[in-house]
């Protein structure tokens, strides 16, 4: 994420933005400072997950591609961005909850007892906010940044669609492809008061008297689909849909745990750690996981050991537990252009800033994001970017600029 100088800065060229720029990129000229683009930023390794209205994505993936984030404000529309090479620090953060004190107050802790980390690769200056309001562009060990979930609407066609995928991943069955519709057919089994809260989401319900034996059945969910639902996840879904998935999902299979938090277990790995990222898409963020030792059954030995998934449904922050230089190469650097907003939530739920030290020290309010930049100010987008033509380019672009638009900035007191 880049930031321009504009038109305020005419003249009066107040170095307090160079004072705390982390990188370095503010340079001085004839009449104005000038923000090197190519060395402003602040941002986030390719690899790196964050949350979208279509499910967790890369920013790789997305270069130069529109999308929309999640931010405390809902999903906003954002612009992914390649920037130049730079050295990466890897964040391990823990979750960190609001308890009380013993002076009557609150503050964060750490269950220390806990060993899940989420970890994050960022450039070293790249600007955090802090749980506590304040911003830093040098994330330390102890300090706690902000987590984020969504608030998905549960009462729509989407939500219903996701409940009976997510019911028929957890318990259900896969039957057959239907050969004249090639339609995909599932049975779900309605047993106990969980899985049968959501009888009127099916289409169709049948009953079987055989299976009327078993406590609780209520009968048999019938659904139909283009894919195997048995075998496909919602990676690329909307919030909605995703909502429901993980709410059918849990009630299949899912332990409620206190707080309004569940415990999830199953033995496919892989859509564990898919929803470990994208549970903050329904409104639940991970907290914890582990893997249960025993591989007996009343049915046998399993394949894969049981893992499982705890899903806070609380606000959640992140403490920082170890900041660590990575010896690797300097790495292509993104960011999510967010105009407007300037935030967004990295996967698992983890909410931090685009960047920019320099915008708030500036006394004339001078110095803008590049996506929020006036459009009477466009012009300096083209100066800024003529860093690397030199001086005489930029002086000479400055000097028109000035002349045309009779620019008399007075002096600061």
């Amino acid at each position: 994420m880049t930031y321009i100088i504009a038109e305020p800065c005419i003249d009066i060229k107040d170095r307090s933005c160079v004072d705390v720029c982390p990188v370095d990129c503010i340079h001085e000229f004839g009449r104005m400072l000038i923000i090197d683009p190519e060395e402003c930023i602040d941002c986030f390794a390719p690899t790196e997950q964050f949350l979208t209205s279509r499910g967790v994505r890369t920013f790789a993936e997305l270069e130069d591609q529109s999308c929309r984030v999640l931010t405390d404000g809902g999903f906003q529309p954002a612009v992914v961005k390649r920037f130049r090479r730079g050295p990466l620090v890897e964040l391990e953060l823990a979750p960190a909850f609001e308890e009380r004190d013993r002076y009557g107050g609150t503050r964060l802790t750490t269950r220390n007892r806990s060993r899940f980390r989420r970890k994050v690769r960022a450039t070293p200056s790249h600007r955090w906010l802090l749980a506590d309001g304040d911003r830093t562009d040098c994330l330390s060990v102890g300090q706690f940044v902000p987590g984020l979930h969504g608030a998905p609407v549960r009462d729509s066609e989407q939500y219903r669609l996701g409940a009976l995928h997510g019911l028929v991943f957890g318990d259900g069955s896969w039957n057959k492809q239907e050969i004249r519709s090639g339609q995909h057919l599932h049975y779900v089994q309605l047993y106990g008061a969980k899985v049968a809260a959501f009888k009127d989401f099916f289409d169709q319900v049948s009953f079987s008297p055989c299976l009327d034996v078993h406590p609780g059945y209520v009968g048999t969910g019938v659904v139909r689909a283009a894919v195997n639902l048995k075998r496909s996840l919602p990676e690329t879904s909307d919030p909605e849909y995703v909502a429901g998935f993980v709410d059918g999902w849990l009630a299949s299979d899912g332990d409620r745990v206190k707080a309004g938090s569940w415990r999830l277990r199953s033995t496919d790995h892989e859509a564990l750690d898919w929803l470990e990222l994208a549970a903050p898409l329904a409104g639940y963020v991970a907290v914890g996981s582990g893997e249960e030792s025993s591989l007996e059954t009343n049915f046998g030995v399993r394949s894969r050991p049981l893992r499982w998934l705890y899903l806070a449904t609380r606000e959640v922050s992140w403490r920082v537990m170890r900041v660590e230089e990575l010896e690797q190469e300097a790495s292509e650097t993104f960011c999510a252009v967010v105009p407007g907003k300037h935030e967004f939530t990295l996967a698992g739920g983890v909410y931090t800033l685009n960047c920019g030290a320099c915008e708030p020290e500036c006394p004339v309010e001078a110095i803008f994001p590049e996506d929020a930049l006036p459009d009477k100010w466009e012009p300096f987008v083209k100066i800024n970017y003529a860093y690397s033509d030199g001086a005489e380019v930029i002086d000479k672009l400055v000097d028109e600029y000035a002349t045309e638009h009779n620019v008399q900035n007075p002096p600061l007191e």
